[in-house]
């Protein structure tokens, strides 16, 4: 797992490394939701719940650090589209 500071050091230097880490954290997102659609069992459906506001958290981690180092949003509007 990457620590801190080594993500830092990436966003720094590469807002491509930002915007491959954000889309794969949104199709992990994707495969997570699509699976919840299907589940039957709640504790599945929590486990998988509860990893989706991991990944919202993750990206806003990523997208604060980015702004404090480059000044402008990684990714922008209400839509999150990546820029």
């Amino acid at each position: 797992m990457t620590t801190l500071t080594q993500l830092e050091d990436l966003l720094l230097h590469s807002r491509e490394e930002a915007k491959g880490i954000i889309l794969q954290l949104r199709a992990a997102r994707r495969q997570l939701e699509e699976t919840n659609s299907k589940i039957q069992d709640p504790q599945q459906y929590q486990q998988n719940t509860l990893l989706i506001e991991a990944i919202d958290q993750a990206e806003n981690i990523i997208n604060t650090i980015y702004y404090r180092y480059h000044n402008c949003a990684l990714v922008g509007g209400s839509e999150k589209m990546l820029s």
